[in-house]
């Protein structure tokens, strides 16, 4: 199946969507002169972003993604060096005010829910990190006492002996 890539000046090319995300990613950033690193997306008209370059969708079949003979628009997203969403940017020259606004809308959206991620990871760490050294604390106060008693029969010992047929 084919989808439309707009970019450009109203430019259009087709694509196959018959191959996972990551390549139909980079035959886009090859066709269109961008570096290998950048971060890419894809659109619809409407400005929702499809989100293939999050990990999860990579390997992922783009035909499952991606509807097939609809127009897409290509985006570049900008990260900052600590890994925050900053931006996104239309390649689309003259792009519906309305599109950028949408894109920009889920940027935030996505960076809101990057930070409350990174949040949770923290307090896990936290807890798991208090959790041990409550755990070592506990270990090395308390001291187990074996317990024995003086009258007691050992128990091992009359069951290897007490029962032994003879070999007459």
């Amino acid at each position: 199946m084919f989808i439309y890539i707009k970019h450009g000046d109203n430019n259009q090319f087709l694509v196959n969507t018959s191959c996972p995300t990551v390549v139909l990613m980079e035959y886009i950033k090859t066709r269109l002169g961008l570096a290998e690193s950048e971060l890419v997306d894809l659109c619809d008209e409407r400005g929702l972003l499809k989100f293939l370059f999050l990990p999860q969708n990579s390997q992922e079949s783009a035909r499952g993604l991606l509807k097939a003979k609809e127009s897409f628009i290509v985006c570049i997203i900008q990260r900052t060096s600590d890994g925050a969403y900053n931006s996104v940017t239309s390649l689309l020259s003259g792009a519906d005010s309305a599109v950028i606004e949408t894109l920009q809308t889920q940027i935030e959206h996505l960076e809101k829910t990057r930070l409350k991620q990174l949040h949770v990871v923290k307090a896990r760490m936290t807890t798991s990190e208090e959790i041990s050294a409550q755990t070592l604390s506990t270990k090395t106060t308390k001291k187990r006492k074996k317990v024995t008693h003086a009258n007691a029969p050992d128990d091992e010992v009359q069951h290897h002996t007490g029962d032994r047929k003879s070999r007459n």
